[in-house]
């Protein structure tokens, strides 16, 4: 685990001392670069957050399911990485969520660019289930997300909510605490 957290940190002050992308790269290009960055960094939080017994995140036989809402375009990516990477020990599955309903079977759910309602409701449905809700857009964290990315100085970070966190049914490691920004909204979530 000392390993691991030791990699990420390189990354992350990788991440931090270099831009997300230059001035001569395409749009196209440092968008895709931001979203295999966000890949990347959903493998790596994996590794510090403890799922329950029950969730059965040990059985290899059954894969690590990511469930996409909202924003598409990070499914492409996400599947191309995953093709060839595994969470956990488990091959990775990712499916696009397009109702309520269908967030059950996930292990990770990213949500991106919903409407605060919507939001509320996949939250509700989150609610005491072993899912780690990831999002990237602007208010998440302090609206119950447990991690949100963000872009600060054309550089990507990620927040906590750590309320949430401790509402939650999964652990996440003091360590990957340490080096995110920390959103304590006021009332919880």
């Amino acid at each position: 685990m000392k390993r691991c957290l030791i990699c990420f940190i390189v990354l992350v002050a990788t991440q931090l001392s270099a831009p997300l992308h230059t001035p001569a790269s395409a749009a196209a290009d440092s968008g895709i670069e931001e979203l295999t960055l966000k890949a990347v960094y959903i493998e790596k939080i994996t590794r510090f957050v403890e799922w329950p017994r029950e969730s059965a995140i040990d059985d290899t036989s059954k894969p690590f399911v990511i469930g996409i809402i909202g924003d598409n375009a990070f499914e492409p990516v996400l599947k191309k990485i995953f093709s060839s990477i595994k969470i956990r020990d488990k091959k990775v599955t990712v499916r696009r969520i397009s109702d309520i309903d269908g967030i059950a079977g996930c292990h990770l759910l990213f949500i991106s660019n919903i409407s605060k309602e919507k939001l509320q409701k996949v939250l509700a449905s989150t609610m005491g289930r072993p899912i780690l809700t990831v999002g990237d857009t602007e208010g998440f964290a302090a609206g119950g997300v447990l991690v949100n990315f963000y872009v600060s100085n054309n550089k990507l970070r990620f927040e906590i909510n750590e309320t949430a966190v401790r509402e939650s049914v999964l652990s996440f490691s003091y360590m990957l605490m340490q080096i995110a920004k920390i959103v304590n909204p006021a009332g919880g979530r």
